[in-house]
């Protein structure tokens, strides 16, 4: 595995550069806008939209500003206060009342939700149909409310005609808009109100009529994500998961990698096909999906873009041991375009503790780094100039693609050594991490108004950082993280704030810019067997400890 590893990774984003439920590029100032608390510019492009009847972006944006609004509503209100009519503030209370309603209940299963839970969960449900009422009534052209009206009736266990009612009535709006089919094929479910048979009928009949083009055609890969493992061989439908899984490999390549449409789709197709140890037909479909994670189906399974990310790390290593010893990697059938690559990151790496014991605890990860002491600190950085030909490390990147939090998550998870790392992505974002207990525990990027974070996000992460670097005001942290400014200005201000030392001269501008740095030292990567044996000596250790006449 460790020998066909690296090769598996050939044409897959970085960590760092995966997102989950991107918006589309039309929509990020009006959201942006809104974590600011201005709803002006999100009231102008859901007007446009209905103008339209573009009902795709029309849902994306208000379900996105819904999900702003659970977080802080002031603004929506606001909105709402100075239109009390307006189609699209009702839209958005309407969607912004059943996410708050499903984040008290929690997507556990139902035996795993408490009884009050469950009380508190349908009192709001209730609170929300007036609400969705109005803005059916103030849209009476527009699908995008009966949505909500679905997505209502699952949660509330609404009877078969309430829900066939709602569900014509958003068809005959829309015949071929995506999300009213997701909630239709959610509730006609087993776990809900239906069937395995019901619900693969109802996605089969309704992928026969969509139109060329349209990710509806593939729309029983989202049935089948729904069935267990346990399920796969008995219940009805899933006996054509091969042909269901053809249908959708087709519609993924006949649409580019930047595709808005296909991101959904994509992302149950490689469900599917990890499920069924396809290995390298999944890690083709994630190099179509490049950055673009959705929410589902890895909500199913936990955080999403942490089950993303590591079910992901399983198809590289279920195809890594899968090559017979002789054999080699598969070529990649659909290789990333290079506008959806990535730009390579410039990175620095604050760790607590002198050189000599990072070194130490670098020995069994494989990692060519450079070591400069600052203070109480460690700066680290990647030093590929320094690679012995031949002799490239890669049990510090055993799966991931991230760099320094790879090499953190890998080292440093048994010394308890938090570490911060500092990234420079391309000219315009900048990111702050925290690496802790060997997993990424914040993340914060830097990239204008489009990716202010929510207050609560900002301040989790606030409090992450201020635990890591061992100083700072949490509240001052999260005023800069929501700061929408220029992304280096404010990376250099916050870690000021957490009192860490000063990026090196050149940071973002050239590489290994700690070459220079007065103690630098390199620490070259080993073999596992060279590492063990230098774990336990000093003889080899590139940071001896200091003589006394040195220190």
């Amino acid at each position: 595995m460790v020998r066909n590893l690296e090769a598996t990774g050939v044409g897959l984003v970085p960590d760092h550069a995966v997102e989950v439920d991107a918006p589309d590029a039309r929509a990020v100032e009006a959201l942006g806008a809104a974590r600011r608390g201005a709803y002006a510019p999100a009231a102008a492009l859901l007007a446009a939209a209905r103008a339209e009847g573009d009902w795709t972006l029309r849902h994306e944006v208000v379900t996105a500003l819904a999900e702003i609004a659970v977080d802080d509503a002031a603004w929506l209100n606001a909105w709402s206060d100075a239109s009390p009519d307006s189609p699209d503030a009702l839209a958005v209370e309407a969607f912004r009342r059943i996410q708050e309603a499903w984040g008290v209940r929690t997507a556990a299963w139902a035996k795993d939700v408490g009884e009050e839970r469950f009380r508190a969960f349908h009192a709001l449900l209730n609170d929300a149909l007036p609400v969705i009422e109005a803005a059916v009534a103030a849209s009476p052209g527009d699908p995008v409310p009966w949505s909500a009206a679905l997505a209502h009736c699952i949660g509330a266990q609404a009877p078969r005609e309430v829900f066939d009612r709602c569900l014509n009535q958003a068809v005959s709006r829309a015949p071929h808009h995506l999300p009213t089919h997701l909630n239709a094929v959610q509730y006609l479910t087993a776990k809900w109100h239906g069937s395995h048979e019901e619900m693969f009928a109802y996605a089969a009949r309704v992928a026969a009529g969509a139109p060329e083009g349209s990710p509806l055609r593939a729309l029983e890969i989202v049935a089948l994500t729904e069935v267990t493992p346990r399920e796969a061989k008995k219940a009805p439908g899933a006996g054509q998961a091969d042909s269901i899984i053809a249908t959708a490999q087709a519609y993924s390549v006949s649409r580019p990698p930047e595709d808005h449409a296909a991101r959904l789709i994509r992302n149950h197709l490689v469900w599917a096909l990890n499920g069924r140890e396809r290995w390298a037909e999944s890690l083709d479909v994630y190099r179509s999906i490049g950055r673009y994670a959705t929410e589902y189906p890895w909500r199913h399974m936990g955080e999403p873009l942490e089950v993303f990310r590591d079910i992901r790390d399983g198809a590289r290593a279920g195809l890594a041991a899968s090559v017979p010893r002789n054999g080699t990697v598969p070529a990649p059938a659909v290789p990333l375009p290079a506008s959806a690559r990535a730009e390579a990151a410039h990175e620095i790496a604050y760790v607590p503790g002198p050189p000599q014991r990072v070194s130490q605890e670098l020995l069994l990860c494989g990692a060519t780094v450079r070591l400069a002491p600052a203070g109480r600190w460690t700066l680290m950085e990647s030093a590929p100039s320094e690679e012995t030909p031949g002799k490239r490390g890669r049990r510090a990147t055993v799966l991931r693609l991230d760099g320094l939090a790879a090499v953190a998550e890998t080292a440093f998870d048994s010394a308890g050594m938090t570490t911060l790392v500092a990234r420079c992505e391309g000219s315009d974002a900048r990111v702050l991490s925290v690496v802790a207990k060997g997993r990424t525990a914040a993340r914060h990027r830097w990239a204008g108004a489009g990716a202010v974070p929510s207050q609560e996000t900002a301040h989790q992460h606030a409090e992450l950082l201020v635990a890591a670097a061992g100083r700072g005001d949490a509240r001052e942290i999260a005023r800069l993280l929501r700061d929408p400014g220029e992304p280096s200005g404010l990376l250099i201000r916050t870690l000021t704030a957490l009192g860490l030392p000063p990026l090196p001269v050149g940071f973002g501008e050239r590489d290994e810019v700690l070459a220079d740095a007065r103690g630098a030292t390199v620490h070259r990567a080993r073999s596992l067997w060279q590492g063990m044996k230098d774990f336990m000596s000093d003889e080899n250790d590139p940071n001896p400890p200091l003589r006394l006449d040195e220190r």
